[in-house]
C-alpha cells in the first residue's frame, strides 16, 4: 500500500511539473507571430502569413532592446512602460521574473 501510496505521489508531482512547463511555453510567441495589446487588455495573437507581410509591418516596427512592462491599472486601462533600472543596480524586469 505504501508504495503504491508513493507512486501516485510521484506522478502527481510529475504532472504538476508537466504542466507547468506547457503553460510557460504557451507563453511565448513563435517566430513570425504577432501579438496584438488593446487599451482594455485585451490580447490577440496571429500568426504573419508571408515574409511580404512581415516586411511591411517590421517597416513600421522599431526592435526592442529593452523588456516591455505592462500593467493593467485600477480604471481599466493598459499601461506600458520600458524597462528601468533601480536603486540596486538590477532591471525591474529582472526582480520581477523571479518570483
Amino acid at each position: 500500500m505504501r508504495a503504491s501510496m508513493m507512486v501516485l505521489g510521484a506522478a502527481g508531482i510529475m504532472a504538476a511539473t508537466t504542466i507547468a512547463a506547457v503553460a510557460m511555453d504557451s507563453m511565448m510567441m513563435d517566430k513570425g507571430s504577432t501579438m496584438m495589446v488593446m487599451p482594455d487588455g485585451k490580447m490577440a495573437t496571429m500568426k504573419t502569413m508571408d515574409d511580404k507581410m512581415m516586411s511591411m509591418m517590421k517597416d513600421q516596427a522599431k526592435p526592442m532592446d529593452k523588456a516591455v512592462i505592462m500593467m493593467m491599472g485600477t480604471d481599466g486601462k493598459m499601461y506600458m512602460m520600458e524597462d528601468t533600472k533601480m536603486p540596486d543596480g538590477k532591471m525591474m524586469s529582472d526582480s520581477m521574473m523571479m518570483k
